[in-house]
């Protein structure tokens, strides 16, 4: 029993954290007809799931005095979590006014399954409480036997239907140019097919019990645990239509964690220019997009404040040495930027020097040329040996000037 309370305990838990994340992410929309038909499906499969444990099942029977009782309200639960997901995916698929006229026929016909189940239930000698077996135990009772077979059935169909609009829809052309959402779909579909298999297997037990095999009664037991898996694949569903758009690929995110540990030197050297400046917004501690945006912004505002003591023979020997050693025109610039940087941050220069024309400081064009130059110039300001060449030739000038 405790296997069977730890599954469907902690799938019900997560489909009612799921089912509280979609009623506070769409209260603004209840009335949209497939806000309904969402909620509804959600609310259905966590509740199913949550009252078939045996634990739940224990509890809803001595509440309600009737063994067996929770079985009638775990399998109503099923039945509605069918009809509203076929109702969802027709919402989905055509106009509300469309899917109006078909959703009309599923509410109508699952609303008298449940009414049929219910009257049968009644009509059923199900003294003995049974909390995992109650489908193989009372099998061949003839009012039991009808129970389960429109119960199975309208969970294939609607789950059926459920996932084979999600198939259909994943491949549509106004969808699949939607990748995110075409996934969601498939995922739906894969939802959808847990309950079917669940539904298959449990006819297939039924049948055999008829026939007096009762080999297969297992099967029976360990399908519903199968069925309740289908909640995670639901939660991914639900989830890639709003979080994928917004995931950066993680490529992208391995990139801006090199970026950051490539600048990180540089920034570190030029931070007591104005470590008043220097942000890292709350929660956006691991983002690497966040982290490499700030110092970017940080590198630029400390570059400019040190723009005035940027020193133009410093400048001229670190663009002649760059020439010497045959560097390409991106390297170059980064050698003479780096090295302007290092001598105007180190806190040597008291007054500003000759400068550099300012039509020769120039930023990236876009974030991406931006980080790669800065990639380069931090580099080039750790180890490039034509930076500490340019700066101890100008530092002898200096020297010499002094003296003279």
């Amino acid at each position: 029993m405790a296997i069977f309370n730890l599954i469907y305990l902690s799938c019900g838990i997560v489909g009612l954290l799921l089912l509280a994340y979609k009623i506070r992410a769409l209260r603004s929309s209840w009335g949209s007809p497939r806000v309904v038909a969402l909620i509804s499906t959600v609310f259905f499969s966590a509740f199913a799931v949550l009252f078939a444990a045996p634990a739940n099942i224990t509890w809803i029977n001595w509440v309600s005095g009737m063994p067996n009782f929770a079985a009638l309200i775990v399998y109503s639960l099923v039945v509605c979590f069918a009809g509203a997901a076929f109702a969802l995916v027709l919402y989905w698929r055509y106009p509300p006014e469309q899917a109006w006229h078909r959703v009309r026929l599923i509410i109508i016909s699952y609303g008298s399954i449940v009414a049929a189940m219910i009257v049968l239930f009644f009509k059923s000698e199900v003294g003995e409480e049974r909390q995992v077996d109650f489908d193989t135990f009372y099998a061949t009772q003839p009012t039991v036997a009808v129970f389960l077979f429109i119960y199975l059935v309208a969970t294939m169909v609607g789950c059926g239907g459920q996932a084979y609009h999600c198939w259909q829809g994943a491949r549509d052309e106004a969808i699949s140019a939607r990748p995110w959402l075409a996934r969601g779909l498939r995922w739906y579909c894969f939802a959808g097919l847990f309950p079917v298999a669940f539904a298959v297997i449990k006819l297939f037990v039924l049948l055999m019990d008829w026939v007096g095999e009762r080999s297969f009664d297992v099967l029976s037991m360990t399908a519903p645990l199968m069925a309740s898996l289908s909640i995670f694949p639901l939660v991914i569903a639900m989830a890639l239509p709003v979080f994928g758009p917004r995931r950066p690929s993680p490529s992208l995110w391995v990139r801006r964690w090199r970026t950051y540990f490539a600048l990180r030197p540089l920034h570190r050297a030029l931070v007591h220019v104005n470590p008043g400046i220097v942000l890292i917004a709350p929660g956006k501690f691991l983002n690497p997009h966040h982290r490499v945006r700030r110092q970017i912004i940080e590198l630029n505002d400390w570059r400019w404040a040190l723009t005035p003591y940027f020193d133009l023979s410093v400048g001229e020997t670190a663009t002649s040495l760059a020439r010497q050693a045959a560097l390409p025109k991106d390297e170059l610039a980064a050698v003479v930027e780096a090295a302007q940087l290092r001598a105007a941050g180190s806190g040597g220069r008291r007054k500003p020097a000759k400068r550099r024309p300012a039509a020769e400081i120039v930023d990236g064009t876009d974030l991406a040329t931006e980080h790669d130059r800065w990639v380069r110039i931090s580099r080039a300001f750790q180890h490039s040996p034509i930076v500490v060449a340019a700066i101890s030739d100008a530092a002898r000038v200096d020297a010499a000037g002094g003296k003279e």
